[in-house]
């Protein structure tokens, strides 16, 4: 492709300076839970990496919890990814990504422990985003409804404890559950003592409490003649790699990417070392080194969320269409929807032809209400209403799971569900149809919740056919 811009004979592609290798499949057979790397704890309201000191890494919150006898709703803003865990039981993950922000906890006794892991993902260095703070940004809060009212409780008291992901962190920890498994070994330790359980490892034990499965693990391959190659995680769960003391990047099971590219001149012939911070847990703490990169394979999670960020849209640049008679004013383009129950029609200007439907909410009718809809119809070209039958939910920011309120409410003949936004989201939000094909429609009919008083109704808005 070049030669066709030169006038001059380019020269010939120079040779590798090494060659490409394979290397077989060996396991990581030492292993150290991420708890065995916590530093000093501090005590008091859940603080930020940037009040720990810490630039990247992960944050452990601990906190104590008084009797809730029915599932709870955690909510809070975590900054990127957070494991859930109850009484060292896992629980589940708040996925910044995805744009989560709760997630349902069960019943929980008095005096139960809550444990949440935050693993900063990145940074942005530019723009509005570089004050990005992480690890837990704000309060923590746990709601559940009684059939007398609506609680909702913050806890104050929480540990904070940093566990920076550098290799001296991985190796100091690995090394000091190492000592302690060759004193369980020689005998030198007996009876029940701190640390033990951090000895013993997770491998083989299946009564081993889940907080322990995130961790460091160590191991060794020997090599004959040095090359580059690509080493291949994708037994793995989430983290980063290091190769002889050289952090060659992050690693997420969800993929495409699975393999890491190692150059040969950070190799060596005979033993070397690699250390995997897994901080989810791998299936099988295997690697093998291939001769070509694994860059398209996805193994995305099943989710009930219509999350998923690649289907987001790109609004920007687009044009709101353009309603009668419910505008803030005459050259705005948010509309504004009535107060109260039934039907509300927003007539287009001019008939608008598209794929997918998109609605941006920017205020309901009562200050701080979740956003609520029940039922959506387009009208076509006739004032008729469309069939519904083809439509699919392509994106929601937003969706409550608990209690079934997501996006395909909207379209599913009945009046007394609802798609509802999680509450501690904050506006605007953004759902998103998809039609099925390209139709030509005249006006958009929406109908809020039927209970008294509409909760959750919409006030302005943005409508968007593309």
């Amino acid at each position: 492709m070049m030669q066709k811009y030169s006038d001059k004979k380019l020269p010939k592609v120079p040779k590798p300076a090494v060659p490409i290798i394979t290397v077989p499949r060996f396991e990581l057979t030492e292993f150290a839970p991420m708890m065995a790397a916590m530093t000093k704890p501090v005590n008091g309201a859940p603080k930020t990496f940037e009040e720990m000191d810490m630039g990247w890494g992960t944050m452990m919150y601990s906190t104590r919890l008084p009797e809730i006898t029915s599932q709870s709703v955690l909510t809070g803003e975590f900054h990127d990814f957070a494991q859930v865990f109850i009484d060292k039981k896992y629980i589940g993950k708040i996925d910044r990504v995805k744009n989560e922000k709760s997630l349902t906890i069960p019943a929980v006794k008095k005096g139960a422990e809550l444990i949440i892991i935050v693993e900063g993902m990145g940074r942005i260095n530019f723009g509005r985003a570089i004050k990005d703070f992480k690890g837990i940004v704000g309060n923590v809060t746990l709601s559940t409804e009684t059939d007398e009212a609506e609680l909702v409780l913050t806890p104050k008291n929480w540990m904070n404890v940093a566990i920076p992901d550098d290799y001296q962190t991985a190796v100091k920890a690995l090394d000091m559950v190492k000592s302690l498994n060759d004193q369980v070994a020689a005998g030198k330790v007996k009876g029940s003592v701190p640390g033990l359980a951090l000895a013993q490892g997770y491998e083989g034990s299946k009564e081993l409490a889940d907080i322990m499965k995130p961790g460091y693990h160590r191991g060794y391959f020997t090599l004959k003649k040095v090359g580059d190659t690509f080493l291949n995680f994708e037994t793995w769960g989430k983290g980063q790699v290091y190769v002889n003391g050289h952090a060659m990047g992050r690693i997420w099971s969800i993929g495409p990417q699975q393999t890491l590219y190692i150059p040969g001149c950070w190799l060596k012939k005979g033993r070397n070392e690699i250390i995997v911070l897994d901080v989810v847990g791998p299936k099988e703490a295997v690697v093998w080194g291939q001769d070509k990169p694994e860059l398209n394979k996805l193994q995305l999670e099943k989710s009930n969320k219509h999350n998923a960020i690649g289907d987001k849209p790109d609004l920007n640049s687009a044009t709101p269409v353009p309603v009668y008679g419910n505008t803030v004013a005459a050259t705005s383009s948010v509309a504004v929807a009535k107060a109260g129950n039934g039907w509300q029609t927003f007539k287009f200007q001019a008939p608008q032809k598209g794929r997918y439907l998109a609605i941006e909410v920017l205020s309901t009718q009562k200050q701080g209400d979740r956003v609520a809809i029940a039922e959506l119809y387009l009208q076509g070209q006739d004032g008729k209403r469309l069939s519904r039958e083809p439509w699919k939910t392509k994106y929601a920011n937003s969706e409550e799971e608990n209690g079934n309120h997501l996006g395909d409410k909207v379209f599913d003949l009945q009046e007394s569900t609802y798609w509802q936004t999680e509450r501690s989201a904050q506006a605007p939000h953004l759902l998103v149809i998809d039609l099925g094909s390209v139709q030509t429609v005249t006006a958009l009919e929406y109908l809020p919740r039927a209970e008294q008083g509409a909760p959750g109704s919409i006030k302005d808005l943005r409508i968007y056919i593309y």
